[in-house]
């Protein structure tokens, strides 16, 4: 199992909006509010896939400058 830190998970309402956008593609996602963090099992190009739908979604900070120039502009 792969384990993600996320951010802002606070909610079941968080926890079902990854799922529906993950949960069907890779049924072993599990959601812990709690350490906010997703364990899956995927592979390298799963993993990456996951990590930029987390983006999208508002659970993961993007990485490298550019993710940390977006969130400058952002708030």
């Amino acid at each position: 199992m792969e384990k993600i830190q996320c951010q802002n998970i606070k909610c079941q309402g968080c926890i079902q909006k990854i799922n529906e956008a993950l949960l069907q593609k890779y049924p072993s996602l599990q959601v812990d509010i709690s350490s906010q963090s997703i364990a899956v099992e995927a592979d390298e190009a799963g993993i990456a896939e996951i990590k930029l739908k987390l983006q999208e979604l508002g659970f993961l900070n993007e990485s490298g400058i550019l993710g940390k120039f977006k969130r400058f502009f952002k708030k």
